[in-house]
């Protein structure tokens, strides 16, 4: 079988792994390779070539690499949590400046059994122990529930899945994670554990300097944000990806969205009656990546204002991009629209002066 890497050719028996082909390339390369893609589809380093191919290797300079490492190092540390702590249970909540912030349901974190869980983490990366994938059918995942008796809701995620499920194995431990995972414990060495707040945090580097960890930069607003969102889905249950799934198979994604939506509302509404009861306030920013919901979010923050006795006028950035040819462009090549060089901020920065004073702006775009 033929396999084209970096415009060459290679001839591949059935059977061989990408890591077994590409070793020296691997080996060689500038920064930790950590899995592959094949025809464009992220794979592991252990996909055996079955047919002719286009390989390209992932390391961690790329936010593919980057996410495959914070899997592993997050696989790990649930180990390492289980071989401490065997009745433990633990909730990956969400990411905080390049960590991930994780809590124990039923047990309250101390310094000391940070310490012992950094230990283990490492003592487990020492080992470079291998993690494999073991695909089981519907019929076999449930048998295997049944019979381990650890329907726990890292496991309980896939049991209703018609295709099956996939869990990741390393030694005697088992989870379930969706997407690739590093071939064995020794990818991800450069991490760090710290208790925080009423959990902990994992923090791992980021795609752009791989090589270190950079200072952790603590955001309030955005913790207490996610954590108000959290402790009201847990009210009602739907907290986890498989809780979520259930209510929809249930056929209760109506209520779901509906109570989403409410609390949405009531979010805007407190935004707008904070805005108007200071009548000093002139401008209201909304900032937010391309289609995150800025110009939806604004026609709401609108009506709620307009309910206030308020007359907004909405001004969309988008209408001050630069001509095409003078926007920047991206390490691929391609426009990047996300930086702040593809917007003409002068021009802007003139007509909000303008308008701020009380002045009509002319030939503007909205």
């Amino acid at each position: 079988m033929k396999v084209f890497y970096k415009n060459k050719e290679y001839e591949a028996k059935k059977g061989t792994t990408v890591l077994e082909l590409l070793q020296e390339e691997i080996k060689n390369a500038d920064t930790l390779v950590i899995a592959c893609k094949c025809n464009n589809e992220v794979r592991s380093l252990k996909l055996e070539i079955k047919e002719d191919c286009k390989i390209d290797l992932i390391d961690l300079n790329s936010k593919d690499g980057m996410m495959i490492y914070i899997r592993g190092i997050m696989y790990i540390t649930a180990k390492a949590i289980e071989e401490l702590y065997p009745h433990a249970l633990i909730t990956v909540n969400y990411q905080l400046s390049n960590a991930m912030f994780c809590e124990l349901d039923n047990m309250k974190i101390t310094d000391e059994m940070i310490e012992k869980i950094h230990k283990r983490i490492q003592e487990i990366i020492d080992r470079n122990i291998e993690i494999r994938k073991v695909k089981m059918t519907k019929e076999e995942a449930e048998e295997f529930y049944k019979k381990e008796n650890t329907l726990k809701g890292r496991v309980q995620i896939d049991t209703d899945n018609k295709y099956g499920a996939s869990l990741y194995y390393c030694e005697d431990y088992y989870n379930y994670f969706f997407g690739v995972m590093p071939i064995s414990t020794g990818y991800t060495k450069i991490y760090d554990i710290l208790k925080y707040k009423d959990g902990f945090i994992v923090r791992y580097p980021n795609w752009k300097t791989p090589t270190k960890l950079v200072p952790f930069v603590e955001n309030k607003k955005l913790l207490a944000t996610l954590d108000e969102y959290e402790d009201i889905y847990k009210s009602i249950g739907i907290n986890t990806i498989y809780r979520l799934n259930r209510e929809l198979a249930k056929d209760n994604a109506t209520d779901a969205i509906l109570l989403s939506e409410a609390l949405h509302e009531k979010k805007i509404s407190d935004i707008a009656d904070k805005i108007a009861s200071d009548k000093n306030k002139k401008v209201v920013l909304i900032a937010g990546p391309s289609s995150s919901g800025k110009t939806t979010f604004a026609k709401r923050l609108g009506l709620q204002l307009r309910l206030n006795g308020l007359k907004p006028v909405t001004i969309s950035v988008d209408n001050y991009f630069v001509e095409r040819q003078d926007n920047p462009k991206d390490e691929f090549g391609n426009y990047d629209f996300e930086c702040i060089e593809a917007l003409d901020t002068k021009l802007f920065n003139e007509h909000l002066v303008q308008l701020l004073n009380g002045e009509e702006v002319r030939n503007a775009y909205f």
